[in-house]
Parts: C-alpha cells; structure tokens; sequence
C-alpha cells in the first residue's frame, strides 16, 4: 500500500494553535511600541515648538498674545512631524506660555487615553508627568 504524503489534520490545528499563542504574545507587545512611538513624535513636537516660543522671546523680550483666541508671535507647526498630534498655543503673554498637543481624533492615536492631551510651558512643566517619563 502506498502511504500519501501531506500533513494530517492534527498537524494543521497544532501549528494554528502555535501561531495563535505567538501572535496573543506579540500583538499587546507591537501595540505598546508603536503607541510609545507616536507619543514620541507628539513631544517632539511640543519640545520643538516650545524652542521656537523661547527663540521668539529672545527677539522680541516677549512670549507673543492671544488675540482673540488666535497666537500672535512664533510660527509654530500645526501638526506633529508624523500628524498624530495636533499642536497649539492655548495660553501666551509676554511672560509666560503654554502649548497643547492633542491626538488627531480622527488617527489612532485616539485611542490613546492616558496621552491623548500633552502640555509644555515656558518653565519646561510638562503634563501628563507620566507621559514625559
């Protein structure tokens, strides 16, 4: 009798059940990653415009105003490098200032509760602390 060559069934299902253990082990690792990934380009941002706001004072002795809702002073970027956050000015006077970056509701970085909003104001002050770490 000739023996027919192939896998069995029993073979089959103990791969899947390998690739389903390997795949629940590294899916919550990736996410985390790609999530510490996207808060790193939202803080870059904020750091850089942060620079920018203290390049605008040493020029001109102040921080810039809010006129009507709208910052009058530094050009800051409106979006991070990678557009997972969206980046502006929420407080400015002469003296001080402070810059939000808030996660695109429309990207995956929504999704992020814990750093879904990130501040920086001109004595460094960072918020949430646990973002920053």
């Amino acid at each position: 009798m000739k023996r027919i060559k192939g896998f069995t069934i029993i073979e089959v299902l103990i791969v899947v059940a390998i690739l389903g253990v390997l795949a629940a082990i590294a899916i919550p690792a990736v996410t985390k990653y790609t999530t510490n990934a996207r808060r790193a380009d939202g803080k870059t941002a904020l750091v850089a415009a942060a620079q920018a706001m203290e390049r605008y004072y040493t020029n001109n002795y102040t921080y810039g105003e809010m006129n009507a809702g709208t910052y009058d002073g530094a050009s800051i970027p409106v979006k991070s490098d990678q557009s997972y956050y969206n980046i502006t000015v929420t407080h400015a006077n002469a003296t001080a200032f402070t810059i939000q970056g808030q996660a695109d509701p429309q990207g995956r970085q929504a999704n992020d509760t814990i750093c879904l909003t990130m501040t920086i104001n001109q004595l460094g002050q960072k918020t949430p602390a646990d973002c920053w770490k």
